[in-house]
């Protein structure tokens, strides 16, 4: 009995490392910087964020905050290309906590099938993008996405 735990577990254990590895693979964060980087031009690049998304069974909604300043024109650019599937990329002036916040970016807008997309935005303290992720059919599993905030 003994003989048949041993191997039992490094076998398990093999196919944990293996479900853990795929995720990091398609998560290459250097690879989609660069991308992201290439659609920046001619603004000066500022900040960049890699957000892992975790697919549920039910609609969730990750949001992120950035920091800007009053003055400068803003781009951000993100690079979706690392998704399993599509998710909708919403920007806002306020959190999701504020009643009266306005949209001010939809990814829907301009086409379900697209991996990279651009805002621009100038005057504003700080924008709040949220990750609208569908519900997953076949169980959890994740991909990550980027964006990146250039100035002018």
């Amino acid at each position: 009995m003994k003989k048949m735990i041993k191997p039992l577990f490094s076998i398990i254990m093999v196919f944990v490392l293996m479900a853990f590895q795929n995720g990091d693979v398609l998560c290459n964060a250097k690879e989609l910087k660069e991308k992201a980087s290439n659609a920046l031009d001619p603004y000066k690049y500022d900040s960049a964020e890699l957000t892992r998304i975790l697919y549920k069974n039910k609609e969730t909604v990750k949001e992120v905050e950035v920091p800007l300043f009053i003055g400068e024109k803003y781009r951000i650019v993100f690079e979706l290309e690392a998704l399993p599937k599509q998710v909708e990329v919403q920007i806002y002036n306020k959190n999701k906590d504020s009643k009266n916040r306005k949209l001010l970016f939809s990814s829907k807008d301009i086409g379900a099938d697209k991996k990279e997309f651009q805002f621009e935005i100038s005057k504003a303290r700080q924008v709040y993008v949220d990750y609208i992720v569908p519900p997953s059919e076949e169980g959890s599993y994740s991909g990550c996405a980027v964006f990146m905030v250039g100035y002018k």
